[in-house]
């Protein structure tokens, strides 16, 4: 190493210039050959460029250490029957543990590197700003009423027709019931807010409504006031919800096919949810 130009500010402390040398040298770190090792980490120390002791102050301690523990493994061992301690042993834990730290900053080095030579693309102005924008509709169509209070009402509704149905007789249908669209219920509500400017939530569910029919009726409820179509109102917590048209409302047809496959199956999933709910709600 005579040739050899060595600057200590390459490493980043006395543990990782003894890590270097001990790869370099593919030393085992558990049985380090101190003597060896001591020796070449000094001559590092003496080749040093710029010899400044504000930065050699912690190679010249570890200089120092290694010194200390070679003298100790050069002094003869007594003959005692308990074993003294290895004087490597304090080293070789720093060590070990200076490993797995420069281990996991050589991960994230690596990874770092990799996020660097990818490129994100922030996302597209027109997403949020429609996101905002059907919020905006929403709360437009909502007085002092949330979608959460007309779930409830609507929840009010399929407890209340689920209490007036004779279980025992219901088991023994054979006809099966006319299908429902939401665009069919859309149509409906048009044709009943032509009558009546302003009616009950309630008055949308006749009495012999099945509770396919009423949740049909309820989701297109609820793609009218995403359109911003009509308003529904309740003046206060016990007070009745109220539903009226707006002006320019749009009533067009949706042409949802899946709807009719599907409402009968989730009417079912929601009555037993509200049998639960009742089951609870005698309890």
């Amino acid at each position: 190493m005579d040739n050899m130009t060595v600057k200590l500010e390459s490493f980043s402390g006395p543990l990782d210039l003894l890590y270097h040398l001990i790869e370099k040298n593919e030393i085992d770190i558990y049985d380090i050959p101190i003597a060896e090792l001591t020796d070449q980490y000094i001559e590092f120390i003496n080749l040093e460029e710029n010899k400044n002791m504000d930065g050699m102050s912690e190679f010249i301690v570890m200089a120092a250490t290694l010194i200390e523990i070679k003298s100790r493994m050069l002094l003869p061992k007594p003959e005692t029957e308990e074993q003294e301690e290895d004087p490597r042993e304090e080293l070789v834990q720093r060590l070990i543990e200076y490993k797995k730290y420069k281990s996991v900053v050589d991960l994230l080095k690596l990874k770092s590197e990799e996020a660097a030579q990818m490129l994100f693309r922030e996302p597209d102005i027109i997403i949020p700003e429609l996101m905002k924008k059907e919020e905006a509709t929403i709360a437009e169509s909502l007085k002092g009423v949330t979608i959460e209070g007309l779930y409830k009402a609507f929840r009010d509704v399929m407890i209340r027709k689920e209490r007036k149905t004779d279980k025992i007789r219901s088991g023994f249908n054979s006809v099966r019931h006319d299908s429902f669209t939401v665009d069919e219920k859309i149509l409906a509500l048009r044709d009943t807010l032509k009558v009546s400017p302003k009616i009950k939530f309630y008055d949308m569910f006749s009495s012999d409504s099945t509770r396919e029919e009423i949740l049909v009726t309820f989701l297109a409820l609820l793609e009218l006031i995403r359109r911003n179509s009509i308003e529904v109102e309740q003046d206060d917590v016990f007070s009745d919800i109220t539903i009226s048209v707006k002006e320019n409302a749009n009533f067009d047809i949706i042409n949802d096919s899946n709807n009719s496959n599907n409402t009968e199956e989730a009417a079912t999933e929601d009555t037993e949810n509200t049998e639960g709910g009742e089951a609870y709600e005698n309890e």
